[in-house]
C-alpha cells in the first residue's frame, strides 16, 4: 500500500524505525504526526507510535539509570558540605554504567530489528509498548 507522498507504508515504516534509532526526535514527532494526520493505514500509525513511544521508553530508562549517580554525588556534597566524610560509591557507578551500556545495545538492536521487520509488515511484540499503544491509539471505524 502506498502513502500519500508515494513511498510504501512498510518503507515509512522502517524509516520511522530508523529515525529512532538515530536518535532524531524531531524528525521521528513530524512523521509520526504526518502519518496520524494523514494517513488512513492502520498498521502505519500503530507502528510509527509505537516507534515513538518505543523510543521515549528507552529515553526514561537510561535516564533513571543516569540519576542514580548523580542522586549519590547530592548526598555525598551535602555530608561534605557539614564536615562529614564522604563515601566510595564507584563500583556502584561503574554498575551503572553497565546497565545504561546494556540498555543502549538493547535500543540499537531492537530499532534495527524492528526496522528490518517493518520492511515485511511484520512486528516484534513487547508487551507493555503495544498494549499502551492500543490503549491510546483509536482508529475511526
Amino acid at each position: 500500500m502506498k502513502t500519500r507522498i508515494g513511498l510504501s507504508a512498510t518503507a515509512v515504516a522502517c524509516i520511522a524505525f530508523l529515525l529512532a534509532f538515530y536518535g532524531g526526535y524531531v524528525a521521528l514527532i513530524l512523521l509520526t504526526g504526518y502519518v496520524l494526520l494523514c494517513e488512513a493505514n492502520d498498521w502505519l500509525r500503530s507502528t510509527v507510535v509505537k516507534a515513538l513511544v518505543l523510543s521515549l521508553a528507552f529515553s526514561v530508562c537510561y535516564t533513571l539509570l543516569g540519576l542514580i549517580p548523580n542522586l549519590l554525588d547530592t548526598i555525598n556534597s551535602i555530608i561534605r558540605t557539614f564536615g562529614g566524610e564522604s563515601f566510595s560509591y564507584s563500583h556502584f557507578s561503574a554498575f551503572i554504567s553497565f546497565l545504561r551500556g546494556i540498555v543502549d545495545i538493547c535500543e540499537k538492536v531492537v530499532f534495527l530489528l524492528l526496522a528490518l521487520f517493518a520492511l515485511k509488515m511484520k512486528t516484534i511484540k513487547i508487551g507493555f509498548i503495544d498494549k499502551f499503544v492500543d490503549e491510546h491509539l483509536s482508529f475511526e471505524k
